[in-house]
Parts: C-alpha cells; structure tokens; sequence
C-alpha cells in the first residue's frame, strides 16, 4: 500500500479532544488528548493527564451542578487550546454521576459528526476515504456487521468509514478500541482472522472462511507475520515516524493476547465440517462457476422473482435457514440438492 504523504483535510472538522485510555506497565491510566492537523497529516499530542479516574477532575456542587478542576481548565489555557465547556462536557459524559448523566441526556442533541459529509457525492468522499488503512476497513466492517467473507472494500466508498475520517492515528485506536468492547470471547481471533485479511493464504481451500477447520499451527503463524508486517508498515504509522521498528507497537501488542487468548469458534455444522476434511484433504476446488441468474436462483431456492425482490435482507436469511434445517445432509437431505441451494442463497444475497 503507498504511503499517504498527501492527506486532505476537511475544513470543517476543528481539533478534538478525546479521552484516552492507556496502560502504563500494570496500571492503566488515562490522558486527555488533542487531534491536531501539523498540515501534512492529522497527529495527536497529550494535553493533561487524568490519572487513575477522570472523574477525579470533575468537581461537584450539590444537585445537578458541576464544574471542571482549576487545574485541567488552567492547562489547556496554559497549552493555548480552543475548547467550550461543551467539548469538555462531551468528553467527561461518561464519567459522571449516573442521575447527572440521566439529565443531561435529555438535552444532547443529534452529535452524529458523520453530518460532516452528507451531502458530498461518492467520488468527493472518496477523496478522503481512499487514504484509510485496509487493516482499518477490514476491523470496522466487522465490528459493524461480523461477517468474515466481506468481499472488496476498496475503490469505493462506505458511509460507516466516516467515523474514523480526519483522525489521527492515535484517535483512530481510541474509537476502534472503544467499539471492539463489544466483541465476545469467541470473536477475538474471528476479528483478526478477518481485519489482517488471514484468509488470503487459503485462496484455493473451500474452508478459508472457516478457520476452525484449517490447519491451526499455519494459521498462527501467518497472523504472526501479517502483524510484524502491519508493524512495519510506514502507511499505518503515518504520523509516527519516530517509533521503534523493533519493538511490536503498544497499538498491536493487545491483539497478540486478542489471539492467543482465545479459540476459534466452530461456525456451526461440525459434524459436516468434519467428514468433509476427512473424506476430502487433496480436494483440490475445480474453477469457478458462473453465476446463477436471478430467475434461475430463486426457482432453486423454492420462491419467485416476484416475492424475492419484495423480501428484505433478513427475510431472506431467515428463509435460507429454514431451508437449510431441512435439507441439510445431516437431516437426511441430499448433499448436491444441498448445495445448489447454497449457491442460489449466496446468488439472491449478492442482489441484496
């Protein structure tokens, strides 16, 4: 990937603070922190540390009311920042009092900052989008939908990339870390498998979107390797060209105990998982088949044109899973009816 030298910055997005999370050896500590445009590309410097709690630089004065410590006000006026007591609100939301939080509620409106880029056509916000990291678009597809097979995610732009747009690398990690809070222990491996694009050493293995079915000491070893890669990848440290290369940076070391941490878990249908390994290790996949045409899909699949183009999305999961249950091998179903169904699932998901 070439290194982004020339990062648009959009005009409209001022300099902001986050609160970041960090460890500092076995305690973890937190910082108040600024995204800042250098007018090469966006950067992040400290501005006051928090300690052990950021509520800690909150002081209350009975009800409702609150203000912030002397001393942090004192220093972002020392550092020459620009900030309202909106910012700072927004910031330390999440750290205060729950009956305060409650109320403030009730008067927050719309923050969504992805309003920044409504109205830009996709080839002017692809200006912006076409310097993010793949390891970046790979981790939020799917933190937001979880799948594995995810298909291309470059050339084009996708409106759930705009959260990370005009970040520095530092802010990036804050809101990414922020949002991997919600995967589960048998996501972990999943997640990277997925964001370091693991499956790309299995071109020709009908099971590279299973990785509990592939060899476990190969697959360990070319997640080792893309993340030494990753490591060293100028583009992804963009703004940080004083780190040490040789040293795994703090913003990956978390994803060696992601890994090694937990298991890949079984997508389901392991009893057919495993005779297929078991009947077939030299399967060698023969050339791809064209595509099933709409029609001729959807007759495979036991509904019409018709009521294809009126289900939704879940609707024709659903529908698929029901089918499935029924015609599975492992149900006494046919194993060729089986899988044309499969293939018509998997051309009728495409239109949708």
């Amino acid at each position: 990937m070439p290194l982004r030298y020339e990062v648009p910055k959009q005009s409209g997005r001022s300099e902001v603070l986050y609160i970041r999370r960090t460890r500092i050896r076995e305690s973890i500590k937190y910082v108040l922190r600024q995204s800042t445009w250098d007018g090469r590309c966006w950067n992040h410097r400290d501005l006051f540390q928090l300690g052990d709690d950021p509520s800690d630089s909150i002081v209350y004065v009975g009800g409702s009311g609150f203000y912030f410590h002397e001393d942090l006000e004192a220093r972002l006026e020392e550092l020459q920042v620009k900030y309202t007591q909106d910012q700072l609100e927004k910031e330390f939301f999440p750290y205060l009092k729950p009956h305060i939080r409650r109320i403030l509620e009730n008067f927050r409106g719309n923050e969504n900052s992805a309003g920044r880029w409504r109205g830009m056509s996709n080839e002017e916000l692809w200006e912006y989008q076409k310097h993010l990291h793949s390891f970046d678009r790979r981790r939020l597809h799917f933190l937001r939908v979880g799948r594995i097979d995810m298909g291309a995610l470059e050339g084009r732009p996708w409106k759930f990339l705009n959260v990370i747009l005009e970040k520095s690398r530092d802010e990036i990690e804050h809101v990414i870390e922020n949002m991997e809070r919600v995967l589960k222990p048998h996501e972990m491996r999943l997640y990277l498998y997925t964001a370091l694009e693991i499956q790309s050493y299995f071109p020709n293995s009908l099971l590279r979107n299973h990785p509990a079915a592939l060899d476990p000491e190969q697959v360990d070893q070319y997640f080792l390797d893309e993340l030494c890669r990753l490591n060293e990848d100028d583009a992804f440290f963009f703004g940080h060209e004083n780190r040490d290369k040789s040293a795994l940076h703090p913003y990956l070391v978390k994803y060696v105990c992601f890994y090694f941490d937990h298991f890949f878990a079984h997508l389901g249908q392991d009893a057919f998982v495993r005779e297929f390994i078991n009947r077939r290790r030299a399967y060698v996949a023969p050339p791809a088949k064209p595509a099933l045409a709409t029609q001729d899909a959807c007759k495979v699949f036991g509904i019409s044109v018709e009521k294809y183009r009126e289900m939704s999305r879940r609707e024709l999961i659903q529908h698929y899973r029901r089918s499935a249950q029924q015609m599975h091998p492992d149900k006494g179903g046919d194993h060729e009816e089986f899988v044309k169904m499969t293939e018509a699932y998997e051309c009728l998901m495409s239109g949708k």
